[in-house]
């Protein structure tokens, strides 16, 4: 049987071709918008400390807001919240750039910014959410190993963007295109006839404000993702200081995000495309472990092409991973909260990442890049120590 026999399955047979393609074009955006918003503010106002403080805010907004959009689509339908914010996101983004063509205050682009990071449409939960309803369950693993590869994509597709429309038009266009791919991608996600058929949970999460969190295996699962978050935030930051370690110029730390990332689209290709007769709760901690083991690699690189083929290597673990953790987040989401059980991941790796960045800073600036290294290892640690800790609350799923 060829390893491409599932995902043709997948595609051909389950009416899911569309979502996924659809969610590709509107999660585009994850890739793009922080770095244009930080190179349009920092053309604006001069100040990279500004330009900082806004794609923080954004950032935030986006993770604090995530669950709160999620939610409606559990309780209204997906159909509604992708509208409303497939057109106020876009509105956001454009109302920024106008703002800062106009050289408004940086107290002003921060407001903006913030309304930007709340409007952010709920692509990811609600395609995530249709496997449970659209995708047989053998070929559950390949629809959210499908899924995991094209977030990948769209991390490393969206910065390339982003750094052709800057020099060819300047950061401006690059924020537009963001909205574009959004506006596209939401309205194209919410005419699909997988989104259309969607039946909204009008009581959700037993009736608790908790929604999904009230599910032990939920939050077990989710302090995992926190940590393996925190991992991709810190290493994020030791890459541009390692490689100016090494003789090199910051710049290479892309390249080398780049290698991470494919490594990471080729170990979830191969994770879909096989099916394991071991149930997923079994597989998990193996694939923690393994996560774990790749944190740690990155410590014994000698140089930077070490350093790259220890990134490949780690990034082979990731997709496999989340893509395990997928399928349990979905099974363990009380009924009617599954949207906003994949939103609350998705604040949990950018809350994560968040503190990586500010942990990493301090001790590249404080202490050494090697620090900065060894905290990425740590949080693979925490990681184990999670799946460990939740280990009885997943033995239930």
């Amino acid at each position: 049987m060829s390893l491409l026999t599932r995902y043709d399955a997948l595609l051909r047979g389950t009416g899911a071709a569309s979502p996924l393609a659809a969610g590709l074009v509107g999660r585009m955006s994850l890739g793009t918008t922080g770095l244009a918003l930080l190179l349009l503010v920092r053309e604006s106002t001069g100040s990279y400390a500004a330009a900082g403080a806004v794609a923080a805010a954004y950032a935030v907004s986006f993770a604090c807001f995530t669950p709160v959009r999620a939610r409606r689509a559990d309780r209204d339908g997906p159909r509604g919240i992708l509208l409303v914010c497939g057109l106020a996101h876009p509105a956001a983004l454009a109302t920024l750039v106008l703002l800062a063509s106009l050289d408004a205050g940086v107290s002003v682009l921060l407001a903006a910014a913030v309304l930007a990071g709340a409007t952010v449409p709920p692509i990811s939960g609600v395609v995530r959410a249709l496997w449970r309803t659209l995708v047989p369950p053998e070929l559950m693993t390949t629809a959210y190993s499908l899924d995991a590869v094209l977030v990948e994509l769209c991390f490393v597709g969206g910065p390339l963007i982003v750094a052709v429309l800057t020099a060819v038009s300047g950061p401006s266009a690059a924020v537009l295109a963001a909205a574009g791919l959004v506006l596209v991608g939401s309205l194209w996600l919410l005419s699909t006839p997988a989104v259309r058929a969607v039946v909204p949970h009008e009581h959700t999460g037993s009736g608790s404000v908790a929604g999904p969190l009230t599910s032990p295996s939920v939050r077990a699962l989710l302090v995992v993702v926190a940590a393996v978050g925190m991992g991709f935030g810190a290493l994020e930051v030791a890459l541009p200081a390692y490689a100016e370690s090494q003789g090199g110029s910051p710049s290479t730390a892309g390249v080398l995000l780049a290698v991470w990332s494919a490594g990471s689209i080729l170990g979830g290709l191969a994770y879909g495309a096989v099916h394991s007769p071991v149930a997923h709760e079994r597989q998990l901690p193996w694939l923690v472990a393994a996560l774990a083991l790749g944190t740690a690699l990155p410590l014994l690189a000698t140089g930077t092409v070490v350093m790259g083929a220890a990134l490949a290597l780690y990034g082979l673990t990731i997709a496999p991973y989340s893509t395990c953790n997928s399928v349990l987040l979905g099974r363990a989401a009380p009924t009617g909260t599954t949207t906003e059980a994949f939103a609350w991941s998705g604040s949990m790796i950018f809350g994560g990442a968040a503190l990586g960045n500010v942990a990493a800073g301090l001790l590249v600036e404080h202490v050494s890049v090697t620090s900065a290294l060894a905290l990425t290892a740590a949080t693979g640690v925490l990681g184990i120590a999670g799946t460990v800790s939740g280990r009885r609350a997943l033995q239930s799923l």
